[in-house]
């Protein structure tokens, strides 16, 4: 199954990613709402297909689909939140991503976390801070998982490297990512 979302955001110039390195104080919207998608066969596994008009929030909306795909975001609430931190290879968008997204299944699983809001506060691709890592900071909401109240729909293991794209398009930024279930 393939899921694919077509998302509107504020414009940024999607010429050049370094211009995503930290911080990313232009953007105030917290994710929120459930992504609009359409769910797409695919043999074993489950995948997202999706669009934005800037990198930042390309890797925001592929988390929220993530966790769309594994309950609904319309039925998890925000109390909860943590400060994330990811690293990785400078310059290697697609290793960012799958750090990113393994990074919070992580928190999920070993917290009992279900995640609704993702967003991005400093992103740095091309390693300039510190260690000389890409990295990504955020601040992600959600609110412990209650089986009386959620209703889970896919359990995901893990983003992988099959058929993972982010590419930059004349609209801006599409992302095709895998998961293992």
């Amino acid at each position: 199954m393939v899921v694919a979302a077509v998302v509107a955001v504020a414009e940024a110039p999607a010429s050049n990613p370094s211009a995503w390195v930290t911080p990313c104080r232009w953007r105030t919207n917290l994710m929120a709402e459930r992504p609009h998608y359409t769910e797409i066969d695919h043999t074993a596994d489950v995948g997202v297909e999706l669009r934005a008009h800037d990198l930042v929030s390309a890797f925001e909306r592929t988390a929220a689909c993530m966790f769309d795909l594994i309950c609904h975001l319309d039925e998890i609430g925000s109390a909860w939140s943590r400060r994330v931190t990811v690293r990785g290879r400078p310059g290697d968008l697609e290793h960012l991503m799958v750090r990113w997204l393994s990074e919070l299944l992580y928190l999920s699983a070993s917290s009992r976390i279900l995640l609704s809001q993702f967003k991005i506060e400093e992103f740095d691709v091309e390693g300039r801070g510190a260690g000389g890592e890409s990295s990504i900071v955020a601040q992600v909401h959600g609110e412990r998982m209650d089986t009386a109240r959620h209703s889970l729909r896919v359990e995901i293991k893990a983003p992988t490297y099959h058929s993972l794209r982010i590419e930059e398009t004349p609209q801006g930024w599409a992302v095709r990512v895998i998961f293992d279930t």
